[in-house]
């Protein structure tokens, strides 16, 4: 399975998947094969296979950028803890712009059932 069809398949089991979605998942999965070349640059940087590579190299720099990137990808998607709270907060309502569903639509159904509407 690609890493595409894993952030799909998460988000449908979170239920937060739209096939809109689609193009971010996408240049999420190639954000995250570029920081592992980037990583593997980075270690062939290293004196000898048995120490760690200098974290002053340039493309430690580069490294620290890709997955803070990455992470601001994956909090748009719902994929964090953070982020699906967040949509979950705003789901409860129904979608947005549902007018039986949303906040202010199941209050004013509320209303016009009270006045027999």
């Amino acid at each position: 399975m690609t890493r595409e069809q894993q952030y799909k398949t998460q988000m449908q089991a979170l239920g937060i998947y739209d096939p809109a979605f689609d193009p971010a998942i996408h240049t999420l999965a190639i954000m995250e094969r570029e920081l592992q070349r980037t990583m593997k640059a980075w270690k062939e940087t290293a004196p000898d296979k048995k120490s760690a590579p200098s974290v002053e190299h340039d493309l430690y720099a580069v490294i620290q950028s890709q997955r803070k990137d990455i992470l601001a990808h994956r909090d748009a998607l719902g994929l964090t803890p953070k982020a699906l709270r967040r949509l979950q907060a705003k789901g409860s309502a129904g979608p947005a712009g549902d007018p039986v569903t949303d906040g202010i639509g199941a209050k004013l159904d509320a209303l016009a059932r009270r006045c027999g509407l």
